[in-house]
């Protein structure tokens, strides 16, 4: 028999539902493989308890799952899990049991599972100062004999403001600005509309003039030359150099490039992220006086306390 594999039929079914559930609401595929790993071993460990049907003997092991992750090594590299790894997988049980709660007349679900505490180590944020750097440095011009060559750099160039306007300027999450397509950019209303947030929330961004700007001239200009490149059609926003839907290692390694050839050294020390352009747009609005309650909004925190940690930084900053 294969150990990763259920035996119990309710299990079986609960788990397809369950997948089947994420998927209407709009969950990503890499966030349901996620769930999916993460539920599987919960009910595996069910099973192994002698618990085929979840009743109300199943109670009192649901709250045993945490101690047994922190227990368990990690299977990659043999140590234990990382308290964020373990808050992963109880976020999956969770949304499980609510699943259960909508669909299916129980009459007992068990209670939800604790998180455990995450110590985070310092965020970084960068200084106004270095994002004027990451935009000048999309100003760098290359010299090229060939009139072709130059349109290239020139579009990825307009694609690399874009790319600062978009998880700076509206501080999006990685994914969220991948899966941005060309739709969900309202140029007349000055809003950047996020179809595929987290959890699967969609919200409104606004945007500057300034960088309204920049995604304008990229969508105009830089993205037809890309899209041009490839025989392939797209609605994505962000296009590759082959004229197909770019991915979020692309554009990490664009803003690696910035940073670089930023020529600023205490930019380089940072080695800052996409996501802490979101963490950087986050402080500075706290600094400019902008509400806390304003600033969950605009980055999509479905709670208050997830947006508090960047008091904290401001302090430190």
């Amino acid at each position: 028999m294969n150990p990763k594999e259920l035996c119990s039929r309710q299990f079986i079914d609960q788990e397809a539902g369950f997948l089947s559930w994420l998927r209407t609401l709009g969950y990503s595929e890499a966030t349901i493989v996620t769930r999916k790993r993460n539920l599987r071993e919960f009910l595996l460990y069910l099973e192994r308890c002698g618990i085929s049907v979840m009743d109300q003997s199943a109670g009192g092991k649901t709250k045993l799952f945490t101690r047994y992750l922190k227990r368990r090594e990690n299977r990659l590299y043999g140590s234990g899990l990382m308290n964020a790894s373990i808050n992963v997988a109880v976020g999956s049980v969770n949304k499980f049991f609510e699943y259960l709660r909508q669909s299916e007349s129980f009459a007992i679900v068990p209670d939800n599972l604790q998180y455990v505490e995450e110590l985070y180590g310092p965020r970084v944020v960068l200084s106004p100062d270095d994002i004027s750097s990451l935009y000048e440095a999309t100003y760098i011009k290359k010299w090229f004999a060939r009139a072709e060559t130059w349109e290239y750099q020139v579009a990825i160039q307009q694609r690399d403001r874009a790319m600062l306007g978009i998880y700076y300027g509206c501080g999006l999450r990685k994914s969220e600005g991948t899966n941005l397509t060309v739709s969900n950019i309202l140029i007349e209303r000055k809003l950047v509309f996020v179809r595929k947030g987290k959890g699967s929330k969609e919200r409104y961004v606004p945007v500057t003039d300034g960088n309204l700007q920049h995604i304008t001239d990229y969508l105009h200009d830089g993205r037809n030359y890309l899209l041009s490149r490839s025989r392939t059609s797209t609605d994505a926003f962000f296009i590759s150099q082959y004229g197909r839907a770019c991915e979020d290692q692309a554009l990490s390694a664009r803003l690696d490039i910035l940073v670089k050839n930023s020529g600023n050294p205490g930019l380089q020390s940072k080695k800052p992220t996409l996501h802490t352009l979101r963490h950087s747009i986050a402080t500075h609005l706290l600094q400019s006086g902008m509400e806390i309650e304003m600033i969950q909004k605009f980055l999509g925190h479905a709670s208050l306390e997830s947006t508090q940690i960047y008091t904290h930084l401001v302090n430190e900053f």
